[in-house]
């Protein structure tokens, strides 16, 4: 698990906390640095998606937007997703893939906030969560 923590948070601000899932250690390094340029984001990135379970099982109220990959070894991304709903219902869940076995509006339909295609621009992470209700700054994005 790698924890990442935006640093120059003003003292007004409620950081978003997100957890990141994808067994792709590269893919998931390049994400949590993507997404630490946000600074009202705090970030929990597991390349385990039975270690993120058992985090958010520990402690759900911890996280408000998840983005998990589809495709991983023991359990899918559809699956995960349903043990998080379990724990909190309402929670947003972002789904990322290479993969083409998805629409974005399937994925809408399986109650996922939207569906990002890997590979990704920065920008759209930062659009993905927005559209789905997730307030970021886009004060350290870069192009």
């Amino acid at each position: 698990m790698k924890n990442v923590n935006a640093d120059n948070r003003g003292a007004a601000e409620t950081p978003s906390r997100w957890m990141i899932v994808d067994d792709s250690e590269e893919i998931l390094s390049l994400m949590c640095d993507i997404i630490a340029r946000f600074s009202d984001v705090e970030i929990k990135c597991f390349s385990s998606p039975q270690n993120a379970l058992a985090a958010f099982e520990a402690e759900p109220a911890a996280f408000e937007f998840v983005i998990t990959d589809l495709e991983m070894p023991g359990m899918s991304g559809l699956e995960l997703s349903s043990r998080l709903r379990a724990f909190s219902p309402s929670l947003k869940i972002l789904l990322a893939t290479g993969s083409e076995i998805l629409s974005n509006e399937e994925a809408m339909q399986k109650g996922f906030c939207g569906l990002l295609r890997k590979p990704f621009p920065l920008r759209g992470v930062a659009a993905s969560a927005r559209a789905g209700g997730i307030k970021i700054s886009q004060k350290n994005l870069r192009p």
